[in-house]
């Protein structure tokens, strides 16, 4: 653009400078990695099992057909484990994905379409009983036609753990919505009575990169 004549060479800088700045701001934005127009927090509740309260040092069973508050026991049983009973990795409560068989339990989590989605969860297992290697998976099931299931299967040693020492570690799965809601499940794959044990489980947005590229 050019400058007016009755411009001084100070105005005339300065202008230069401002088209400069405003080119390069330009520029970087073009470049810059588009973000996923922040994809809002989705619809997902009582992920520290806290809800409803179990009496301290106890637990309460729950059977196929029965609600945890906003998750629904779909297989099989769990228990969920009181303040006291055994460490928590978060709170007072945990869900141990065994009652005196391997539950399943889900929750519907609401998402945008095409947004990328991080589930973090703790992991541990019941050391009361064998066998020491527990196993599960987390599956989201995109509630549309045709989209596909992802699934992350996951596996804890209870060797040397203790009620007072359970050994939670953080697992982290991500996934991309392809449809306006998901079912997010959680299940057993170990007999015995003595399952996986979660905690603390979160559904927060990420960036659509970390979803396009496999990033943890």
């Amino acid at each position: 653009m050019a400058v007016p004549l009755t411009a001084g060479p100070r105005v005339a800088r300065w202008l230069t400078a401002l088209f400069a700045v405003g080119a390069l701001t330009l520029c970087m934005a073009s470049i810059r990695p588009a973000q996923d127009r922040r994809t809002p927090v989705p619809l997902f509740t009582n992920g520290g099992f806290e809800s409803p309260m179990v009496s301290a040092n106890t637990f309460m069973r729950f059977g196929a057909g029965s609600a945890i508050e906003t998750w629904k026991v779909t297989g099989g049983n769990v228990d969920l484990i009181g303040a006291g009973f055994w460490q928590a990795a978060e709170g007072n409560q945990s869900l141990d994905l065994d009652g005196d068989a391997p539950g399943t339990v889900e929750q519907p989590v609401t998402t945008r379409f095409g947004g990328c989605y991080t589930v973090a969860f703790s992991l541990a297992g019941n050391p009361d009983g064998g066998p020491a290697i527990k196993r599960g998976y987390l599956r989201v099931t995109q509630n549309a036609i045709g989209h596909p299931t992802v699934q992350k299967n996951f596996a804890f040693d209870t060797t040397g753990k203790t009620r007072t020492d359970l050994g939670y570690v953080q697992q982290r799965f991500r996934f991309r919505a392809l449809a306006p809601t998901v079912t997010l499940t959680f299940a057993s794959t170990t007999g015995g009575g003595y399952g996986p044990v979660i905690d603390a489980v979160t559904v927060t947005p990420a960036h659509l990169l970390d979803c396009r590229f496999g990033r943890p």
